[in-house]
């Protein structure tokens, strides 16, 4: 008799606990309907706290609809800074309850729904260049889309975006890096950049081989897209086969003979070449040529390309202090010599003037550029320009 005594008296604990239960998630379900955010979080985090809602599929999905509406609110910051994640957990907590699929379809669209959610804040942490507050909330939203047998491809992106900025700044993260673009190519992710930047990860690590590899593959994708071909160039060019890198860019140039990048690559290439000693000075004269022909190209097309001005600036500054310092070395007693070389030189140097002028227009307060400049200046004895830029350069 005490023994039925005691057991009746248990079942009266149990069915008043989850009378209690279902009267706070009956509360938390009127508020959130409202809707009263407040009163429903209140409701739902007492009726959660019961021993009975370890089992209660009903109570964890009513928590993921409060803390996701949280989520969206103005109030998210008061109410719950993490409501996303708590809502995520409640959504997760509830799929594995619900064994009648009482809530099935409405889980997996709110499910989908966190996702974006996940994505979003990742992409305000991106945007922030904290890349390591990003990925866990890409990684999340990948994972919601694994469950649901969805590939996100963005999210993927996203977090591949990030580990190629961290792999920029410490090359430790260089093969997650690849291996996060190394997925997206095998999925075949339709952007030619997943490519390149596949390619260009690979040549950073050393791997020219596989760099060359994986642009094989995606000039049989894209034929004749410029961004691969530029990118094939600059792998011609850090392995130092710039004649190769030429031949690319041209083939670039002539599909498409306005773009800007081909034609700046184009007069990069000429100009590392023509900087290669082991080469006569003739043919060095002729790379020189092309390349003041490759950045003039750019200018015409975009006449505020900044780098396109700038090299062609420097290209010409450089030839003319060469020039130059070549006079002064001659004996004394070849003065015409010196006069023709000395005359050739500051030819140069007047050529240099407008792209460099031009370049202190677009970014008044770039230091190399002011200081070709005050050099110019003061080879050419221009004072008035001389006093400007000292002026200048002293107030920075």
């Amino acid at each position: 008799m005490k023994r039925n005594l005691i057991l009746f008296a248990l079942i009266m604990l149990v069915s008043v606990a989850f009378a209690q239960l279902k009267k706070d998630r009956t509360a938390a379900y009127n508020a959130w309907q409202k809707p009263d955010l407040v009163k429903a979080k209140e409701a739902i985090d007492k009726a959660i706290a019961y021993p009975e809602a370890a089992t209660d599929a009903k109570v964890w999905y009513y928590r993921g609809c409060i803390y996701l509406d949280i989520q969206i609110s103005p109030a998210k910051a008061v109410l719950a800074p993490d409501a996303l994640n708590v809502a995520y957990e409640a959504y997760t907590k509830a799929k594995e309850l619900d064994t009648k699929e009482d809530f099935k379809t409405e889980i997996t669209s709110k499910l989908s729904q966190i996702s974006g959610e996940f994505f979003n804040e990742g992409i305000a942490q991106f945007q922030l260049n904290n890349y390591d507050g990003a990925i866990p909330y890409f990684d999340k939203a990948i994972n919601i889309s694994k469950a649901n047998h969805v590939i996100d491809t963005l999210a993927n992106y996203a977090s591949a975006l990030c580990y190629e900025k961290k792999a920029a700044a410490d090359t430790a993260f260089l093969d997650k890096a690849i291996e996060k673009y190394q997925y997206l190519v095998d999925i075949k992710m339709k952007d030619p950049f997943t490519y390149t930047t596949l390619a260009t990860l690979y040549k950073d690590k050393g791997d020219v081989e596989k760099a060359t590899s994986i642009l094989d593959q995606a000039k049989t994708l894209y034929p004749g897209n410029s961004d691969i071909i530029i990118t094939e160039a600059n792998i011609y060019i850090s392995t130092n086969n710039h004649a190769k890198a030429v031949s690319s860019l041209m083939i670039a140039k002539e599909k498409e003979p306005k773009n800007v990048s081909v034609l700046y690559a184009i007069g990069v290439t000429y100009d590392l070449l023509k900087n290669d000693t082991r080469l006569p000075e003739e043919e060095r004269m002729k790379y020189f040529n092309a390349a003041v022909d490759g950045y003039k190209e750019t200018i015409a097309v975009d006449p505020n390309y900044f780098d396109a001005l700038f090299n062609l600036g420097a290209i010409y500054y450089n030839k003319g202090g060469e020039v130059i310092n070549e006079a002064n070395k001659l004996p004394i007693n070849e003065t015409a010599k010196y006069d023709k070389m000395l005359a050739d030189g500051n030819n140069y140097l007047n050529l240099a003037l407008p792209y460099l002028e031009q370049c202190e227009t677009l970014q008044p307060k770039d230091r190399n550029t002011l200081a070709s400049l005050k050099e110019i200046y003061t080879r050419l004895n221009l004072k008035d320009k001389l006093s400007a830029i000292n002026d200048k350069l002293s107030n920075m």
